[in-house]
């Protein structure tokens, strides 16, 4: 796979944090299965929580149920929206949600900002629209999330894929580009926090492409676990110009993603990248041992409780003792503090 450690590129970056505008996970409940015809559908869904609601987020399978099969005229995924009303009657159209143009099953993992910071208990109101009957849009796995304002964390990654492995990248979610073998180069990592998060990479001049898959990234099954790309020709959805991959996504705690930035064609130049993340967090190495995990199991727990009482007192030289987290040369109060500090978190 060849990924670029995500620590090397963290030499590379800075986390800055600016005033409010990432969207941080608060709140998320399942809903069932159901489709969306032309004249809509509406669920009713019920929350309870004590922080101000400032967005929402939305993840499923998104599937044509009825559609024009033979030139996937409709529906499209763009062409699913929603108008989400909040207990106080303030209410948002979001549209499209997700945005992949094609009628292949798809998955959305998307939030969007609308509300300002309204009472999170009660029932939210979510009026869904495939448009133009009779194209029917089906959704599958369906979960709802709220979201509330947070001060951004900001990262900024460099690379180049001037050189480096190849690949015949995806051109959507369902389809292989011909204009390849190409240069790319992947990034793994997990986010510290859970909620919104806003991808861009950007090169000096012509096209870009940028991936995010979800839970394994394989170049020689390029479409395998893809969650988004950024379409960075000039023609997204969200009028990103020309030299610029934007991806914005629900990301996830505990779940690892990789960020694949490729060249664009054989014909042209690989260039120098910057990516940018802006959210809620920042994106972490999911390799990445926590200071506690005395038995590399992942977890901070009671067993890792057990290994460093077992080592308490002095523990000469230096480092010969896991449990001396502190480093200096015994394990006692200090090195407590720091495991317990850590319970519960994964590696």
């Amino acid at each position: 796979m060849h990924a670029r450690p995500l620590a090397a590129l963290l030499l590379l970056c800075g986390t800055t944090t600016t005033a409010f505008a990432a969207e941080k996970l608060i709140a998320t409940i399942a809903g069932p299965n159901f489709t969306v015809p032309g004249s809509g559908t509406t669920q009713m869904v019920s929350f309870k929580t004590d922080q101000p609601v400032t967005g929402v987020g939305f993840t499923a399978n998104w599937s044509a149920v009825v559609a024009d099969f033979n030139n996937g005229v409709a529906p499209w995924s763009l062409d699913l929206g929603v108008t989400v009303t909040a207990p106080d009657g303030s209410s948002f159209l979001w549209k499209p949600i997700g945005g992949e143009v094609s009628i292949a099953d798809y998955p959305l993992q998307d939030f969007k900002r609308g509300f300002a910071g309204v009472d999170g208990s009660g029932t939210f109101t979510w009026a869904f629209t495939s448009f133009g009957p009779p194209w029917v849009a089906g959704l599958s796995d369906v979960q709802y999330h709220l979201t509330t304002e947070v001060p951004d964390v900001v990262q900024t990654f460099t690379g180049s894929v001037a050189q480096g492995p190849l690949w015949s990248r995806p051109f959507s979610i369902v389809g292989i580009s011909g204009l390849g073998p190409v240069v790319y180069e992947v990034m793994e990592f997990a986010v510290e926090v859970s909620g919104g998060y806003e991808i861009e990479t950007v090169v000096a001049s012509g096209n870009t492409f940028n991936y995010l898959y979800r839970g394994g990234f394989d170049p020689a099954q390029p479409l395998q676990n893809l969650l988004d790309y950024g379409l960075g020709n000039g023609n997204h959805y969200t009028g990103a110009p020309a030299g610029t991959g934007r991806i914005s996504a629900l990301l996830f705690e505990g779940e690892t993603y990789f960020l694949v930035v490729s060249q664009w064609s054989a014909t042209s130049p690989g260039q120098s990248f910057t990516t940018t993340v802006v959210g809620p967090g920042a994106f972490i190495d999911p390799n990445a041992t926590r200071p506690g995990d005395l038995n590399g199991d992942g977890l901070v727990d009671g067993a890792d409780l057990g290994i460093l009482l077992g080592q308490w007192g002095a523990c000469p030289p230096k480092g010969a003792c896991g449990g001396d987290l502190d480093g200096d040369g015994s394990v006692g109060g200090a090195d407590l503090g720091i495991l317990l500090g850590n319970w519960g978190s994964g590696g």
